[in-house]
C-alpha cells in the first residue's frame, strides 16, 4: 500500500511542471511589455517549443499507465486533454523567463533566425543530434566508468 504514494508523487514529480502550469502563468511577467511578451510567443512557435512538451507528455502518459495500473485510465485521458486545453498558459508561463534575459532586439534576432531556411532546418535536425549526442555521451561515460573501474581495481590488487 505504501508503494501508491511514492508512484504518485513520482509521477507527480514528472508530470508536475505541466500541471502546474495554470498557477504558473497567473504571475506577473515581471513588467514585460506586451510587443517583448507577443515576440516570446512568436518565437517559442516557430521553435516548436511548447509542442515538444506536449509530445514529451504524450510519450510519458502510456509508460506511466502501464507503471500505474491503480490509476484510472480516466485520470490519465483527462490529464493529457488538460496539457492540449492549457498549453496556451505554458506558453505565458515561460514568457518571463525569456523577457528578463534577452532584449527586444535579441528576441528579434533569434524569430528572425528561426524563421529563416538555416533556423527550420537546425529546428528539423535538432531531435536527431540530441539522439545521437546522447549516445555519443553514454558510449563516452561508459569508456570512463570502465577506465575507473580498472584503476581502481588495479589499486586494490596492487602491481603484479
Amino acid at each position: 500500500m505504501a508503494a501508491v504514494p511514492q508512484r504518485l508523487l513520482t509521477i507527480l514529480l514528472v508530470l508536475g511542471p505541466v500541471c502546474f502550469a495554470p498557477t504558473l502563468a497567473q504571475q506577473p511577467t515581471h513588467a514585460a511589455d506586451s510587443v517583448k511578451a507577443a515576440t516570446v510567443r512568436r518565437l517559442l512557435q516557430l521553435t516548436g517549443s511548447t509542442e515538444a512538451v506536449l509530445r514529451s507528455m504524450e510519450v510519458v502518459i502510456p509508460a506511466q499507465r502501464a507503471a500505474n495500473p491503480q490509476i484510472p485510465a480516466a485520470f490519465w485521458d483527462a490529464f493529457i486533454a488538460r496539457v492540449r486545453h492549457d498549453l496556451p498558459q505554458l506558453v505565458d508561463s515561460f514568457v518571463p523567463s525569456y523577457t528578463s534575459r534577452f532584449t527586444q532586439t535579441e528576441l528579434d534576432q533569434l524569430v528572425q533566425f528561426y524563421g529563416s531556411p538555416l533556423g527550420k532546418h537546425l529546428i528539423e535536425a535538432q531531435p536527431e543530434l540530441f539522439r545521437e549526442g546522447f549516445e555519443i555521451g553514454r558510449r563516452w561515460g561508459a569508456i570512463i566508468a570502465r577506465q575507473v573501474a580498472d584503476s581502481l581495481k588495479a589499486a586494490v590488487q596492487g602491481p603484479p
